[in-house]
Parts: structure tokens; C-alpha cells; sequence
């Protein structure tokens, strides 16, 4: 059976991508069903909220000795963001999967701007229930989001989804995730230390010591955006290629290293809509049937836009491994 990819002669273009997404979802309805029921449960279920645990934190911090007036403002700003986080956050939106690209609308709006029936509102206090619940609710939305990840690669294919192959796939995208969660944690937790000992000796030389800082900074929010965009399509090619996490990430790196412009292209065009429409999906949600019509709305939006990145990630690099296999075969051809 061919697949959409493979009759195609030419690699996707940024808007081919998207509209071909949009349209193998139209005969694909049915992919919106786990991230409709995922949010619908976040909507309607309970909420566990970490307010009292922020709370103690914001006393903490409180009691620090008087600071000069350009650092109060920023910790103050820095305090207020904390307590807004902390009232609107439902710990159960982990449920929506790091990493996987869930495009879940209960995940990212405040709980108190939301439209809804009353649901209970379960107070933590307690860090070691925090903890615990956090390290059972990631894995957990992983599972969730790996799954759905799995369900388009094997509908792109045009394989069986009732098979040991789809099971067997679905392990291995929530394996290989988990293990790409962990690195990013291990380098994130590298990267705090390193600056906190560099920070550490550069304050000792005053101001030459703080513009360093500053530069080391903007050094390091470019190179995690080069980043970001770099590492894009490595969930995409373990759901689809079914290759180890190392595999995916120098797939990933070739796709966006031999397509720069156009895979900057697709993430700018994809944020742009997702965070445009949030904004209208945020209006509408502070009715109830506003919320109904926004899960679904961002549903059918974030499922085709993921189903796109899909088709742009598998048309690049099948046409690159075209593209190398004819030169090879030419080369054998001149040395024979």
C-alpha cells in the first residue's frame, strides 16, 4: 500500500504539510477522540492545586533582608508570577503528556478563567504528595501521548492499529520519551549548576563580572532555541520510524540541519496559529458552552497541525535518503 509519502516526487512544502494534515484528518476524525476525552476530564474532573505549597514558598521569600529598589521590583514581579501560577495550576494537567505535543486547551488555561461546573478543588500541602504525585502523572500522560502519537504514525502507514506491532510501538515511543525527558532534566540540572558556580565567581569582579553574566545568558537562551528547533521532529521519528532515542535525534538534527528555512518556516507558521487561536479559544472559555466549542476547536486545530509536522518530518527525510541512494548508485556506476 502507498503511503501519502511516498507517491510524493518532491519533499513538502511548509503550507503542502499543513494542508495535506488537515486533510488526512478530515478522514481521520476519529484521532480527535483521546485528546477530546483528556480534556473534557480536565474540564469536569477534580483539580489539584499546589496554591498552599506556592504560599509557603512566597512567605520564604518574604522574609529576605531589603534589596535595592531595581532587584524588589523584579523579585516582587517575580513573587506575583509565582502566586498566579500556583492558584491556576491543575497538577493533573500533566496528564497531557511532556513532550509528546498534546494539543490540550485545559492544560494551558488558569482553572479560574475557565467556564465550568463546580468541580472539587483538592488542596496540596504536603511536597512528599507532590512528588509522588508528579512522578506517577508524567509517566502516566507520556503513556497517554505516546499512545496518540502511535495511532497517526501506524494511520499515516496504513497499518493495523488492533495489532502486537501498534502495542509493541506504543512501548517503545513511551520508553524512548521518558528516557529523552530524563537527559533534558540531566542537562537542564548541568547547565543550573554551571552557572551558579560562574555566577558565583564572576560577581567577585564587579561589573565586568555581571556584563559576562549577561552575555553568558543571551548566549545561552540562543543556543536553547537553536536547540528547540533542532531537537523538533525527534518524538515525530521514534513514533514513526520506530528508531532509538540517539537515532531520533541525529534523524532530527539531518531533517533541520539540510531544511533550515523551511523547518523554521513550519514551527513559526504552526506556533503563530496555535497561540493565535488560544487567545480566542481563551475568550470563549469563560462560558460553558464557549469551553465545549474551544476543546474542540483546539483539538481539530493542534491534532492537524501534529499530523502535518508528521508529512513534513517523513517527506524530508525520505527525500533525502532518495536523494543519497541515486548519487551512491551513480557513483557505482562511474567506478564500474
Amino acid at each position: 500500500m502507498q503511503t501519502l509519502i511516498e507517491a510524493e516526487e518532491k519533499p513538502l512544502g511548509v503550507i503542502e504539510s499543513l494542508q495535506q494534515g488537515f486533510n488526512f484528518l478530515n478522514r481521520h476524525l476519529w484521532l480527535l477522540l483521546p485528546l477530546i476525552i483528556l480534556d473534557i476530564g480536565l474540564w469536569l474532573g477534580p483539580r489539584l492545586s499546589i496554591a498552599p505549597l506556592i504560599q509557603g514558598v512566597e512567605s520564604l521569600l518574604a522574609d529576605q533582608p531589603e534589596m535595592p529598589a531595581d532587584v524588589a521590583a523584579n523579585f516582587n514581579t517575580a513573587i506575583d508570577t509565582l502566586q498566579a501560577f500556583g492558584s491556576g495550576y491543575n497538577l493533573l494537567s500533566l496528564l497531557a503528556g511532556l513532550l509528546t505535543g498534546i494539543p490540550s486547551l485545559m492544560a494551558r488555561l488558569d482553572i479560574h478563567a475557565i467556564g465550568s461546573p463546580i468541580s472539587p478543588v483538592i488542596l496540596l500541602s504536603d511536597w512528599h504528595t507532590v512528588l509522588l504525585l508528579v512522578a506517577s502523572l508524567i509517566p502516566l500522560g507520556v503513556l497517554i501521548g505516546s499512545y496518540w502519537l502511535t495511532l497517526i504514525a501506524f494511520s499515516l502507514e496504513g497499518k493495523r492499529i488492533r495489532s502486537a506491532a501498534f502495542l509493541r510501538r506504543w512501548g517503545w515511543v513511551w520508553l524512548n520519551v521518558n528516557l529523552y525527558l530524563l537527559a533534558l532534566v540531566f542537562i537542564l540540572a548541568f547547565f543550573s549548576v554551571m552557572f551558579g558556580v560562574i555566577g558565583a565567581f564572576a560577581l567577585v569582579f564587579g561589573a565586568a563580572g555581571a556584563l559576562f553574566i549577561a552575555v553568558l545568558w543571551i548566549f545561552f537562551i540562543g543556543f536553547s532555541i537553536w536547540l528547540s528547533i533542532s531537537l523538533y521532529f525527534v518524538v515525530i521519528s521514534v513514533a514513526m520510524d520506530g528508531v532509538n532515542l540517539a537515532r531520533a535525534v541525529w534523524r532530527s538534527l539531518n531533517v533541520v540541519g539540510r531544511n533550515a528555512v523551511s523547518t523554521l518556516g513550519f514551527f513559526i507558521l504552526a506556533q503563530m496559529l496555535m497561540e493565535g487561536f488560544a487567545r480566542i479559544w481563551a475568550r470563549l472559555s469563560v462560558y460553558e458552552w464557549g469551553v465545549a466549542l474551544s476543546i474542540l476547536g483546539n483539538a481539530y486545530l493542534g491534532a492537524a497541525i501534529v499530523t502535518a509536522a508528521f508529512l513534513f518530518y517523513q517527506s524530508r527525510y525520505q527525500h533525502w535518503r532518495r536523494t543519497r541512494a541515486m548519487i551512491m548508485l551513480n557513483q557505482s556506476d562511474e567506478h564500474a
